[in-house]
Parts: C-alpha cells; sequence; structure tokens
C-alpha cells in the first residue's frame, strides 16, 4: 500500500510588495507501508528532517520523504518568519467504499528560514498520516491526497 500526499502552496507576503513565488519541489510522500490490521489507530509520522517514525501496527517498506517547497523572489539572506493561516488537516476519500479511511496532517512546519543570496529559501514540510480504527481492512493500491495550504511570510 503505497500513501502520497501532494501538498499545494498559496503564498501570501504581508510587507513590501514583492514578486515573492513558491513551487513545489516535491511533494510529501509516506512511503510504501504495509498495515497488517486495522484494529487500532496507528500512525506514520514523516518529520521535516526526512526521520521518519512509526506507531502501532504499521510498518515502512520504502521510506518516504518530507515535501519541499521552494521559496523565490524575496530579499537576499533575510530571516523569514512562516506562519500557516489555515488549518492543514485531511481526510482522505478512498477510491472505494470497502476500503478503510485515514487522516493526513502537516506538521513539522518550520518558524523561520533564512534565504540565500538569490532572495530564496528551501522550506521542509512533514507530515502524519493516521488510520481509523475500522473492521475495513486498507486495499492494496496507491492512494493520493491533496491539500491547499496557505502561508503568510514576514520579514
Amino acid at each position: 500500500m503505497r500513501f502520497l500526499l501532494l501538498a499545494s502552496v498559496l503564498f501570501t507576503v504581508f510587507s513590501t510588495p514583492l514578486q515573492a513565488a513558491s513551487t513545489e519541489q516535491q511533494a510529501l510522500d509516506f512511503g510504501t507501508l504495509v498495515i497488517l490490521a486495522n484494529t487500532n489507530i496507528s500512525s506514520v509520522i514523516v518529520k521535516d528532517d526526512g526521520s521518519i517514525n512509526t506507531q502501532g501496527s504499521v510498518y515502512v517498506l520504502k521510506n518516504g520523504r518530507p515535501a519541499e517547497l521552494l521559496l523565490t523572489g524575496l530579499p537576499a539572506r533575510t530571516q523569514l518568519e512562516l506562519k500557516p493561516l489555515s488549518t492543514t488537516q485531511l481526510i482522505h476519500d478512498v477510491d472505494s467504499s470497502t476500503s478503510a479511511e485515514f487522516s493526513v496532517r502537516l506538521n513539522g512546519f518550520p518558524k523561520y528560514v533564512i534565504t540565500n543570496e538569490f532572495g530564496e529559501a528551501k522550506v521542509f514540510i512533514g507530515g502524519t498520516l493516521t488510520t481509523d480504527r475500522s473492521a475495513k481492512p486498507y486495499a492494496d493500491g496507491q492512494y493520493f491526497s491533496s491539500t491547499y495550504l496557505e502561508i503568510s511570510v514576514n520579514y
């Protein structure tokens, strides 16, 4: 079973108007997972540094990775304060009503990043995938979800 969260971002700057932008370099990926029994709540945590933790009855066959965003068009060598403006909890609709559901939330969002000499900064965002406790199993296959994240950047 493979879970993949595609994170989209709207980038908002509250300061001097610039031509700032954000680009998703890679999506948050929980990797290839095995869930032996769905009798208790389990979770996979992908941290912003790339480390992975599990809880419950879920096993990682292939590691995932955090989302990577590239912020551009900002002042060079400047500390940016990042603040999510909306909640980022996502309940996934599964492909079939016979499969159990899961939820995804973003975590590991950095409070500060520093731009390089070109006015660019990379932002890594982790996430937590949580299974539900259900009599339904998870069907084999690929699962994809997307969420919308709005960020304010102050400097």
